[in-house]
């Protein structure tokens, strides 16, 4: 909970008395600070300029520390975008060998399933041929055994054949005679 402060409070100043900044150089830098700097800390005014032989451990050693990150980085880069690219291009090659593997594999079982279906429909064909074969060659003879079965009637009994051959024609002839009558 906040407590209320009065408007005459002592030790707020009067919005008045605040001290109002206009410009930058409000703000204390080191090279305009009025105290020295600690003697153990390496630094230097920065009116004091290094000579064009003189160098400075410091900084020398933090550049080759950056230099080498940075080269660090670089190389870690390229070895890393050369690998990507191996891996790259070995994925396209197993890929490559993967697409002509399944492409083998199916010719092959195509041609398996084909020359499976031709030796299938070659016995059906045979199997049929060999069946009707059998019907035609059963149909013969049973044919000829009726027709040698046939004459051995005959020759035992031509009484009866004979008989047969007058009732035939008598029954096609009365019903010829019965048809014409009818018409007329």
């Amino acid at each position: 909970m906040a407590i209320p402060l009065k408007e005459n409070d002592p030790g707020m100043p009067e919005p008045s008395e605040r001290p109002e900044r206009v410009a930058s150089s409000d703000v204390p830098t080191y090279d305009t600070y009025p105290a020295e700097p600690p003697r153990t800390s390496g630094w230097r005014p920065a009116d004091r300029q290094l000579s064009a032989g003189e160098h400075n451990p410091r900084l020398d050693e933090g550049a080759e520390k950056i230099g080498a990150l940075v080269g660090d980085a670089v190389v870690r880069g390229r070895e890393a975008m050369r690998k990507f690219g191996s891996m790259r291009q070995e994925v396209r090659r197993t890929s490559e060998s993967k697409v002509q593997e399944l492409t083998e594999q199916a010719r092959d079982k195509w041609s398996n399933a084909r020359a499976t279906a031709q030796q299938r429909l070659g016995d059906w064909r045979d199997a049929a041929r060999e069946s009707a074969e059998n019907a035609r060659q059963t149909l013969v003879q049973r044919t000829r055994e009726a027709r040698i079965r046939a004459k051995d009637y005959v020759d035992e009994n031509p009484q009866h054949v004979l008989l047969a051959i007058a009732g035939a024609a008598f029954a096609i002839g009365l019903t010829a005679r019965i048809m014409r009558s009818s018409r007329d």
